[in-house]
């Protein structure tokens, strides 16, 4: 949809539901909708991206398709929510990667199978060869080169993040001072994704009937990570202030906490995650900074 058209259709949108109010339990943008009278682009901007596209609105609207009034919130609000993701983008170049995803996604692919083949057969008497004892992870990766690769990418993704929320806040953010209560509750809805609880009932997801699968499979994904990373520190700690070289025993916290992040970011719970309409269109979601700026303004 143009981008006119797609700002026209969500002010038009808008109006209808602030003149009905019937869905204004279902989730914040809807309390935050009654609030204003008007929807310019950067109102409808942060009202986007409240929306967790959980469905109860589409399916509780007496004035979604057939009606002639064709009301749909999640589809509209999904489009403008993409529209702000590649706006905000940093390197704004890179904005252009979210309507050509398929493209993006395949010559990533494909250059990064071209290195790893590339390293096979320059390292392959280290990447073949068996390796026993302290210290024999690093044979195959050694620790400098890890440590480079993944700290690059790390501080690039807080780069992106943090230049992304500066730009979505200077364009729609609060209209009043914000205190530290507000913060703490808007990070406590982003952990528990209280928006996707559709006002109570849950998502429509697998089907149309109302359920809580989605939320718990986006925990279990969320918080997977995160023990990975608590993993992942801890053997850091290990490793370079107490000298314990990996591998580590099946009894040792690396390990204890690494196992539950491998089911939980894995099988099923992040292919049932995945397949949720909001995870295909935005895998960040609960720790958008987007989503938080929002969630921040409107406490």
């Amino acid at each position: 949809m143009p981008l006119t058209d797609l700002f026209a259709e969500g002010e038009r949108i808008m109006a209808i539901c602030n003149a009905c109010r019937y869905c204004e339990g279902h989730c914040a943008v809807f309390p935050a909708m009654e609030l204003r009278t008007t929807f310019p682009k950067e109102e409808l901007a942060y009202l986007a991206n409240l929306c967790h596209d959980c469905g109860s609105c589409y399916h509780h609207c007496q004035y979604a398709p057939p009606h002639e009034f064709a009301v749909n919130v999640p589809k509209t609000f999904k489009e403008i929510r993409e529209r702000t993701y590649r706006d905000h983008a940093w390197p704004r170049a890179l904005g252009a990667a979210f309507e050509r995803n398929g493209i993006a996604t395949a010559l990533i692919a494909a250059a990064s199978l071209a290195i790893l083949a590339a390293l096979t057969s320059v390292f392959a008497k280290a990447f073949f060869a068996p390796h026993a004892g302290a210290g024999a992870f690093y044979a195959i990766l050694p620790h400098d080169a890890m440590i480079a690769l993944f700290g690059a990418v790390w501080v690039y993704v807080l780069v992106a993040w943090t230049i992304g929320f500066r730009r979505f806040w200077r364009e729609s953010g609060a209209r009043t001072r914000i205190g530290l209560r507000d913060y703490w509750r808007a990070t406590r809805d982003v952990l528990l994704l209280r928006y996707l609880d559709g006002g109570g009932g849950g998502c429509t997801y697998p089907g149309e009937a109302p359920s809580h699968a989605r939320r718990v499979f986006h925990h279990l994904t969320y918080y997977g990570f995160l023990l990975c990373l608590a993993s992942t520190t801890v053997a850091a700690i290990y490793d370079n202030y107490l000298g314990w070289r990996a591998p580590y025993p099946l009894s040792s916290a690396p390990v204890v906490l690494g196992w539950p992040s491998s089911f939980c970011s894995s099988s099923p719970a992040r292919r049932a995650s995945s397949s949720s309409p909001c995870a295909r269109r935005r895998r960040w979601a609960c720790c958008s900074p987007c989503i938080w700026a929002s969630c921040s303004a409107s406490s």
